[in-house]
């Protein structure tokens, strides 16, 4: 015999797990008691949010504050037991570590406001363009002095040269010449290994900014005081501008930048500073990192296929010419940064060259075609074209030539770097 109709309400409340008089479209149920049932499920149902809010705001506490390391076992609350072989940080390295997360965000939430004038208009035309052209120079100061001239010695400048570059390259803040030299050279000794600062292995994110965020790894620490740094100390316009770089960086990339927009055409103050440097220099800083993270992941390898770093169009373009990173790393004395025959995307090339003619910039080191084409057969992916003649032999073989560029040379001053590769270099406008 089937139950009766109460019995099977009960089932029912049994089954959905209901209080009795709290399922929708009881006809027996009062005001009262239905007020109390959405007064219940509201309840639950805020408690619920709360709670997810509560645990997402927790995990983002853990791995951007609490979490200094980023060990990739983030803990589920401060309080959690840490795995056993957590690294143990020393009140400095908390505090340097915690102060680089707090400059990183606030300069991002100003920047944010930056782009808010922008697309709302509020900005005069004059004040877009001065910032273009700051995040310019800054961008060139980079690579063109940091880069090209300091961490690789691709090529001389005289005095009045470091001095502009120098002063270029502080706009950017992106730490003294001296750390940027140090870092990168241990970049190219160690490419994306643990060794390495910007390990590309350890996925975009880390390779991009996180590197930045968190304390390097071990290895880094055990490796970097193996960075030949006597040529840099050697150069009193690089230890200039470590000893005065927080003042300068203040006054250039911020102070500068707010006060010429207001002085010259009456900008807003407040404009002219969200806009003009905190705007200016979030987008030069992510353009730089850019060559860290998207150039070491996505792009051809026509020259070395055994590598990470790639050939990646965009990232020259945001970058004045550093994106032709495989090419970079196969040939890391290159004053060129790539195998271009214009100065199509590599604004920097054109800055070098510019000052080569009144003398400023000498000793230009260059990689040969013939050296270049050759490379490309046997290491590359087959995406760039090599002209026939170079192509082979007549029995199909590559034509002999000299051993292949290490591709852990940091760049010319390396003592690393083969003697083939000093005999076989072009340089231009020698010195005396």
């Amino acid at each position: 015999m089937s139950p009766n109709a109460t019995d099977s309400s009960t089932i029912l409340r049994e089954e959905r797990k209901m209080p009795n008089g709290c399922a929708n479209g009881w006809s027996s149920m009062s005001d009262s008691a239905k007020k109390q049932c959405w007064k219940g499920q509201a309840f639950l149902k805020i408690n619920e949010i709360v709670g997810l809010v509560k645990y997402y705001g927790l995990r983002a506490y853990i791995i951007f504050w609490h979490e200094l390391s980023m060990n990739p076992r983030v803990r589920s609350s401060p309080f959690s037991p840490p795995p056993a072989d957590e690294l143990i940080l020393s009140a400095d390295d908390v505090f340097s570590t915690r102060r680089r997360r707090l400059f990183f965000t606030s300069i991002h939430l100003l920047a944010l406001a930056g782009l808010y004038f922008c697309v709302t208009g509020q900005v005069k035309l004059y004040t877009v363009l001065f910032a273009l052209a700051v995040g310019t120079m800054s961008s060139i100061g980079v690579t063109a002095g940091a880069h090209r001239l300091w961490s690789h010695h691709a090529y001389k400048a005289k005095l009045p040269l470091r001095i502009i570059l120098a002063l270029f390259q502080t706009v950017g803040v992106q730490y003294s010449v001296y750390n940027w030299v140090r870092d990168h050279r241990l970049h190219h000794k160690y490419t994306d290994t643990d060794a390495d600062p910007h390990n590309s292995n350890r996925g975009f994110f880390y390779s991009h900014v996180g590197w930045a965020l968190m304390m390097p790894h071990p290895a880094f620490e055990s490796k970097v005081s193996s960075v030949d740094m006597s040529d840099m100390e050697a150069d009193w316009v690089v230890m200039w501008q470590y000893r005065l770089y927080a003042p300068l960086a203040a006054v250039l990339s911020y102070a500068l930048p707010t006060i010429v927009p207001w002085w010259l055409w009456g900008e807003d103050l407040l404009v002219a500073h969200l806009v003009a440097a905190q705007l200016r220099q979030v987008l030069t800083l992510h353009s730089t990192f850019l060559i860290n993270s998207a150039a070491h992941m996505w792009g051809l390898k026509p020259y070395d296929k055994n590598i990470n770093p790639t050939e990646n169009m965009f990232v020259s373009v945001a970058t004045c010419g550093d994106g032709w990173h495989n090419y970079h790393h196969t040939f890391p004395w290159d004053y060129k940064n790539a195998e271009l025959l214009d100065y199509k995307l590599n604004l920097s090339t054109l800055f070098i060259d510019a000052f080569s003619l009144i003398g400023w910039a000498y000793d230009l080191k260059t990689v040969p075609a013939e050296l270049v084409n050759k490379r490309a057969l046997r290491t590359g992916d087959g995406t760039r074209k090599v002209p026939a003649t170079d192509s082979a032999t007549g029995n199909g073989d590559v034509a002999p030539t000299a051993p292949d560029t290490c591709t852990n040379v940091y760049g010319w001053s390396d003592t690393d770097m083969p003697d083939e590769d000093r005999r076989m270099a072009q340089i231009y406008k020698k010195s005396d």
